[in-house]
C-alpha cells in the first residue's frame, strides 16, 4: 500500500462518523451520505498526491461528492439518524430523549442550508471553524456567523416549544 492510500485509510477509520455527519448535513439522507463517502474515497484513492491538509481535503471531497449526488438525483429528506445522538441514557429516559431528538431535528430543518451544515460539521463532525472555512472555501468570519446565527435560531425554537 502506498503512503497516500495508508493516509486516506487512516483518516477514514479515524473520522468515519464525522465524515458521515458531514455528508448527512448536505444530503439529509443516510443512504446518500454513505454513497457520497464511497464516491469521495474512490476518487481520492485514484489520485496521486497528498495535499498539505489531508483531513480538510478529505472532508471537502466528501462534501463535494454529497453535493454532486444531490445535483444528479435530488431526494426527500430523512430523519436524522439516532446514531448522531448520544445513546448513553438509560431506558427510563428514552421517551424524553426521543422527543428532544425530534424537536432538534425539526428545528434543524428550519435553518438555512449554511447554518445547518455548519452546525452539524462543527458539533458532529468535530471540525474546527477554520477547517470548515477551508472545506467550504469561505471566510472564517462567515462560518462563525452561520454557526452563531444557527445556534441562536435553534435555541429560540427549542425554548418556544
Amino acid at each position: 500500500m502506498n503512503r497516500q492510500n495508508g493516509l486516506l485509510e487512516e483518516i477514514y477509520h479515524r473520522y468515519r462518523r464525522e465524515l458521515f455527519a458531514c455528508a448527512l448535513a448536505v444530503t439529509r439522507n443516510s443512504e446518500r451520505a454513505e454513497d457520497a463517502i464511497q464516491d469521495a474515497f474512490y476518487r481520492l484513492f485514484r489520485q496521486r498526491r497528498i495535499p498539505r491538509n489531508p483531513k480538510a481535503y478529505v472532508f471537502r471531497a466528501v462534501r463535494n461528492a454529497a453535493i454532486d449526488l444531490l445535483r444528479k438525483r435530488p431526494t426527500a429528506e430523512q430523519e436524522v439518524p439516532e446514531s448522531l445522538f448520544d445513546p448513553a441514557d438509560g431506558p427510563q429516559d428514552f421517551t424524553e430523549r426521543r422527543e428532544f431528538q425530534r424537536r432538534v431535528e425539526t428545528a434543524l430543518h428550519t435553518l438555512s442550508e449554511d447554518e445547518r451544515e455548519t452546525i452539524l460539521q462543527h458539533l458532529y463532525a468535530d471540525l474546527t471553524f477554520q477547517e470548515i472555512a477551508d472545506l467550504r472555501d469561505t471566510p472564517i468570519g462567515t462560518v462563525t456567523a452561520w454557526y452563531r446565527r444557527g445556534l441562536e435560531k435553534l435555541r429560540t425554537r427549542l425554548e418556544n416549544r
